[in-house]
């Protein structure tokens, strides 16, 4: 790739998503949930991005970026941040015989083969040859806000109650059951979102509140996956009951 394919790539990829994911624009660029919103000072290391066919992955770790494929010697390489901002990153890497130029976006981004999302899209080029995928921890997405339920395993939610869940980095979540504040774990494996551990407070409100607190937990304990949707919201899910949908909560 020349670079002004670069550079009009690095223009065009905070706006459209890349081909290894999904084919337009998550959300709009002022939802709250919007992954640009993550600075990047928070990014996580090592910055782990892949793509599939073919297969790639490449770790970002300081001072060295790690670039692995199918059937090919793992390479370790120095390399520079050419290009920065708010929103994304531009890094090179090279030796004899091999160039490599990773943008990143900070853009939703799903898994192609798992439907897993990530907080960033990411285009890879090596010697001129394109590739795309996602990067990030799909952790990022989860933590960082609370998030206010809109609708329990699609009945809604009574009108004037309250109903939150925070992420939080130790693996806890807690929020607002309805009534009662609750607490719990929480832990992401491979594709399943596993929720354990729940336990609340005991205070006594009407009926339809404890109701309402009752069928939310009772779902928070089969969660077996999330997702975010083109509205920024977040979508935790049980098997094939209606999801638990949420936003970020607007200060």
């Amino acid at each position: 790739m020349n670079g002004t394919r670069l550079q009009t790539f690095a223009g065009v990829v905070l706006v459209a998503a890349l081909a290894g994911c999904s084919a337009s624009p998550e959300k709009p660029a002022d939802n709250p949930a919007q992954p640009s919103r993550m600075h990047w000072s928070e990014a996580e290391k090592p910055f782990i991005a892949s793509g599939n066919e073919p297969f790639w992955r490449v770790i970002l770790e300081p001072g060295q970026l790690v670039l692995e494929r199918p059937n090919q010697p793992t390479e370790e390489l120095r390399y520079e941040t050419v290009s920065r901002s708010d929103t994304g990153r531009r890094y090179q890497a090279s030796r004899e015989g091999l160039s490599i130029d990773l943008i990143t976006a900070s853009q939703l981004c799903r898994d192609s083969m798992t439907g897993m999302p990530h907080p960033f899209q990411v285009r890879l080029s090596i010697n001129g040859d394109s590739a795309s995928g996602c990067g990030g921890d799909p952790e990022r997405l989860l933590m960082g806000a609370e998030w206010v339920v809109e609708d329990i395993g699609g009945r809604g939610i009574i009108d004037k109650s309250r109903v939150t869940m925070r992420f939080l980095p130790d693996g806890k979540i807690a929020g607002l059951g309805s009534c009662n504040r609750y607490m719990g774990s929480w832990s992401l494996n491979g594709e399943t979102l596993e929720l354990s551990k729940l336990a609340s407070t005991r205070k006594a409100c009407p009926p339809a509140l404890m109701d309402q607190e009752g069928r939310f937990l009772k779902q928070l304990e089969s969660v077996r996956s999330f997702d975010i949707s083109p509205q920024g919201a977040l979508l935790i899910s049980a098997g094939s009951q209606a999801p638990i949908r949420a936003f970020q909560a607007t200060r």
